[in-house]
């Protein structure tokens, strides 16, 4: 994972260089013993589709294994979902979604 993340920031190093890509990374930003409350009340409330809708954000980034696994998951979904949604509004400097 870290890996694929660092290659990542070296190939898409925005204007301050690899070193200073910032990743909001889901699984390790919700409490994941409290996913209900994590969650909100509507998933337009929710922390992760939040993340997605920030102004600095400059696309998604999927880490995928050799069996794809993250695409077995409703919420990996979701966020791709989203991200192609997002796509269709994009602004200068966003990359959309990439497969790592």
């Amino acid at each position: 994972f870290c890996s694929s993340i660092q290659k990542h920031a070296q190939v898409a190093p925005g204007p301050y260089g690899w070193r200073h890509q910032r990743y909001w990374i889901c699984s390790f930003s919700n409490n994941q013993h409290k996913v209900r409350e994590e969650l909100g009340s509507a998933w337009s409330q929710s922390s992760f589709y939040l993340a997605l809708l920030s102004p600095q954000r400059r696309g998604s980034c999927l880490v995928v294994d050799e069996a794809a696994l993250a695409l077995t998951r409703s919420w990996c979904l979701f966020e791709v979902a989203q991200t192609v949604e997002l796509e269709k509004s994009l602004q200068a400097g966003h990359h959309g979604l990439v497969f790592c």
